[in-house]
């Protein structure tokens, strides 16, 4: 008869094998909803020490979000929750088609992303020590010494090098492409949240030109914009002004005339 199947049984553990690696490549996503529940778990939570922080430190702030809100939806979800920021800063890199955040991104990224042009390289190398072969073959002059294996072609001709590039720039390859495409996606997705954000007359959005900046110098000016509602701002008494102070002060004089005179 057949055999019971088990969980031990090769062909059922080759199968979880399957599931667990397409599970581990495939990108979760989470509804904004979800997103909105934990950040306002967290908040609550925060919250509860809040006050601690230094002496008269209000219970609600004191949070900073990275990274987020990543839609209108998003901010939605924020917003009927009631958990919108005081200020939302955007990071743009728009000078010279924004050299700057691709030649961080490489930097930060450099390993794989060497590691990916050089095998793109090598691969066209042996394509095209491939070609030459074929061409070779068909013209009858390929020899018996010539004969060996493509990789050992590649090695024996042509040195594999990544390609060069200035001091200020980035490798400007397909393998930086997708990165493009994910700044381009980004871009395209702040200016509909950034519309949704400017409905609310309580948020204000700060826009920070990333090139030739430090982190540190774009923290300062981040924290020069999130304290700026709350400091007091003195103003130079126009000509306007001066009159209607004098007017406002005859006014108090006659008032005060009067209410000695009924005295």
């Amino acid at each position: 008869g057949m055999s019971e199947i088990t969980a031990d049984h090769p062909e059922v553990q080759a199968m979880v094998e399957e599931a667990i690696k397409s599970a581990s490549v495939s990108e979760v996503t989470l509804s904004p909803e979800i997103y909105a529940e934990v950040l306002e778990r967290a908040i609550a939570e925060l919250m509860k020490k809040n006050k601690d922080r230094f002496p008269g430190a209000p219970e609600k702030g004191g949070w900073v979000v990275d990274n987020y809100p990543l839609s209108v939806d998003h901010w939605s979800a924020l917003s009927e929750k009631g958990l919108l920021p005081d200020t939302v800063v955007c990071l743009k890199d728009t000078e010279k088609d924004g050299v700057c955040i691709l030649r961080r991104t490489y930097l930060a990224n450099r390993d794989e992303i060497n590691s990916k042009i050089l095998k793109r390289l090598t691969d066209e190398a042996l394509e095209k020590k491939e070609e030459e072969e074929e061409v070779r073959e068909t013209q009858e002059i390929l020899t018996s010494e010539e004969d060996q294996s493509l990789e050992a072609a590649v090695e024996k001709g042509e040195k594999i090098i990544l390609p060069e590039f200035a001091e200020d720039d980035f490798p400007d390859v397909p393998e930086m492409e997708i990165i493009k495409r994910k700044i381009d996606l980004f871009m395209h997705e702040w200016q509909a949240v950034e519309s949704e954000i400017k409905q609310s007359s309580l948020v204000q959005v700060v826009v920070l030109e990333i090139a030739e900046q430090t982190p540190e110098s774009l923290l300062n000016q981040t924290m020069l914009v999130m304290e700026k509602p709350f400091k007091y701002h003195g103003w130079e008494l126009s000509a306007e002004d001066l009159d209607e102070e004098a007017e406002d002060l005859a006014a108090e004089g006659e008032d005060e005339e009067v209410e000695e005179e009924e005295n």
